[in-house]
């Protein structure tokens, strides 16, 4: 029997297994693809931003409701000190680029995945491993995959993974192995998703993006959330940061009065915009707009270039301004959870130690990661969150 097993090769797995490793505990890690990593390879457009570097008070605030809950792990084990572990026992060189959004140098995900990997040695992973069943008697826990092999543990650190990417390997079944050891389960849901909608001019406008737009989602005629940030224009429908973040806010069933209003231009007011056309006669309403948002966007809002403001009636300002304030987007589907980027619900919060992630149902055993009920926004949090919930678990195993 073995100390620890750790279930789940991506981020959590890998940083819980770093971890043990640095402190010399027996441990095997237990990883279905036949590579590690594979949903981290994919991180930061395949840069990996591995964490975010604000402070933990103030990166507590892009984990939703969990905010609180994850506190104790994101200040336990700060991101600094997540890149001190980086540079120094990986041996990993990184930098921080704008918003403090850390990267290694090399902008290679795979050089992360490698030098974790290295650290933790192969003779300690087992891949091609599918769990398909967990129990546990008086000495432990017996895991088991689906061609029979088994593996015991003393202690059993879960990091599945949620259920968005699952080609990637993160395909809820760390789900289904905590509910099988007696876990609530939230039903996942998607997070940092693209959303598909019924607006024309999407697919005419592809590609092209308005910064710091404010985006926000109204259902039952009511606003229900708001973000700010880029807004991208897709064949689809749109997406970009504002609208992954608001993303996780659609409800489980869309309505006809589920959708999304986008102010493109947010620090512009009517009065201000009235007075632009009134006192720029020979300019171009379509040049004036263009002040705010891309042009072929403006075109768009506009309906005719060559219109002069000077010619522009008071109807046709109205609703100009209208579309640059309140451009409605109606939700055609729940954003499909196997394209996004990370995964709303998982197991129970009120079912875990905050200060150490071990299961208040079945002592020995620690849910980390986005196993958890736990997203954050993007840019490095919830990298972060995977490995400070890591280190948390492992703290507790060290004793």
């Amino acid at each position: 029997m073995i100390d620890t097993a750790v279930i789940g090769g991506g981020a959590a797995g890998l940083f819980a297994a770093c971890f043990l490793t640095k402190h010399g505990i027996d441990l095997v890690l237990l990883e279905k693809n036949h590579e590690c990593g594979r949903k981290l390879l994919t991180t930061g457009h395949g840069r990996c931003n591995i964490t975010n570097l604000k402070p933990p008070a103030e990166l507590k605030k892009g984990y939703h409701e969990a905010g609180n809950f994850v506190y104790p792990a994101i200040r336990g084990f700060t991101p600094s000190d997540c890149v001190d572990f980086l540079n120094n026992d990986l041996k990993l060189r990184t930098k921080v680029e704008e918003n403090d959004r850390v990267f290694p140098v090399s902008d290679k995900a795979s050089d992360v995945r490698d030098a974790m990997v290295r650290y933790i040695g192969r003779e300690h992973i087992v891949t091609g491993f599918d769990c398909v069943s967990v129990t546990r008697d008086n000495e432990g826990f017996t895991v088991t995959s689906s061609t029979g092999q088994e593996i015991k543990a003393k202690h059993l650190i879960l990091a599945c993974g949620g259920k968005s990417y699952p080609h990637t390997g993160s395909d809820g079944s760390g789900f289904s192995l905590a509910s099988s050891l007696g876990h609530k389960i939230v039903p996942p849901r998607s997070a940092l998703a693209p959303v598909r909608t019924s607006a024309e001019l999407c697919s005419r406008l592809a590609g092209v993006t308005c910064v710091n737009a404010r985006l926000s989602l109204w259902t039952g005629g009511k606003k229900t959330a708001s973000y700010g940030g880029d807004l991208l224009f897709t064949h689809s429908g749109i997406s970009g940061p504002a609208v992954m973040e608001l993303s996780r806010e659609i409800p489980p069933v869309i309505t006809e009065d589920t959708y999304i209003l986008a102010d493109l231009a947010p620090s512009l007011d009517e009065k201000i915009f009235t007075s632009e056309v009134n006192g720029r006669p020979n300019t171009k309403l379509v040049n004036l707009v263009s002040e705010y948002v891309p042009r072929s966007v403006a075109s768009a809002l506009c309906g005719d270039d060559e219109l002069y403001c000077r010619d522009c009636r008071s109807e046709v300002r109205k609703a100009v301004y209208r579309r640059l304030k309140e451009l409605r987007f109606d939700i055609e589907e729940v954003p499909d959870i196997n394209t996004a980027y990370c995964t709303r619900g998982g197991v129970f919060l009120n079912e875990l130690d905050r200060d150490s992630y071990q299961s208040k149902v079945v002592p020995g055993l620690y849910v980390i990661g986005e196993n958890t009920d736990v997203d954050g926004i993007s840019g490095g949090y919830n990298l972060a969150f995977a490995a400070a919930s890591a280190h948390l678990a492992v703290m507790d195993i060290v004793g």
